[in-house]
Order: C-alpha cells, then sequence, then structure tokens
C-alpha cells in the first residue's frame, strides 16, 4: 500500500513537472480544455482556479464565488454572446453599475466596489495569460481589496466573423462590499 501511495505521488509530481506545463496549469483541472471538451462549469471553475493561484503568488486573498456577481457575469456574457457585441456595454444593456445592483449584491452595504473583465479564448491557461499581458485586467484581477468573484463563460466568440467553435468567452465580475 505505501509503494502504492509513493509511486501514485510520483506520477503526479511528474505531471505536475512536466516540460511546457506551468504549475498552476497542472494545480486547476481543464485549464488547458478546449472549447466543448468539458462542461461550461467545469471552465468557470477553472478560470477561478487560475485566477486565484495568480494572486496566491502575489500574497493576495483568493476570491471567493459569489452568486449574485456571477448572475451579473452570466446575463452580459449571454448579451454579448447573443449580439455580437464584445464590449463592457451592450446595446440595450445597463452599464456595470446597474447590472450589479440589480442582482442585490451592494443591498445594504455602505460600501462597495466592482469591476469587469472581458475576454474570449482557447482555453482558460490562454484566457489567463492574456489578461495578465493587459495592465487594466491584470490591475482588476489582482488587486488586493477584492475578495468576491462571479463569472461567466459561453461557447464562441462576441465578434462576427470569428469561427465560434474556436472560442470560449468569459466575462470576470471581481468586487468587495462592507456594511
Amino acid at each position: 500500500m505505501l509503494a502504492l501511495a509513493a509511486a501514485t505521488a510520483g506520477v503526479s509530481l511528474a505531471l505536475a513537472l512536466r516540460p511546457g506545463i506551468a504549475p498552476a496549469t497542472a494545480a486547476c483541472p481543464h485549464a488547458l480544455a478546449h472549447p466543448h471538451q468539458v462542461p461550461l462549469p467545469k471552465i468557470r471553475k477553472a478560470i477561478t482556479c487560475l485566477i486565484n493561484k495568480e494572486r496566491s503568488k502575489r500574497d493576495r486573498p483568493p476570491l471567493k464565488p459569489n452568486r449574485r456577481l456571477k448572475l451579473a457575469a452570466k446575463r452580459h456574457n449571454e448579451t454579448m454572446l447573443a449580439d455580437d457585441c464584445f464590449r463592457h456595454r451592450c446595446k440595450g444593456e445597463p452599464g456595470i453599475n446597474r447590472r450589479v445592483r440589480k442582482t442585490g449584491y451592494t443591498r445594504g452595504e455602505r460600501a462597495y466596489r466592482f469591476a469587469e473583465i472581458l475576454g474570449y479564448e482557447n482555453t482558460p491557461r490562454q484566457m489567463l495569460d492574456r489578461w495578465l499581458h493587459s495592465g487594466i485586467n491584470r490591475h482588476r484581477m489582482l488587486h488586493r481589496d477584492f475578495r468576491d468573484v462571479g463569472v461567466g463563460v459561453g461557447w464562441g466568440a462576441p465578434v462576427a466573423g470569428q469561427d465560434d467553435s474556436r472560442f470560449t468567452t468569459y466575462t470576470v465580475v471581481v468586487g468587495w462590499r462592507r456594511p
């Protein structure tokens, strides 16, 4: 039994340290999943895991999934995909302030702040890398005050003319609130 445990640990370590796979990717299941390879909830968990790994590297607290922020992110993501609109505010849609407030996230709170991060890519890992190389998205994702996260994901690209089978679109809403 001890030999089996040691062998299993060795295989796990070998996979985690395999060349070409970043440690954060190895620790986050489905981080390299392409569109339609796994269900959307697993993609949502993968991108949240990757973001939290990056935050951990910088001594930031992990973001906790929040159902109200998830609702705001999910609704916006669906609108972007339905309307081929890759923007923070699509035609006929309220801005992020109203979208988040409508979910009840800020109800009863005296102070709050939130931000939105958008993107579309082939895998969660590629999406994270793109955000890390974008100053404003990196700042929003890694800001030390944010404590909550909501993630919306969907198959396709929110841009007309893109091959929707190759992309997953992401809307991430991060926030904090205090009574």
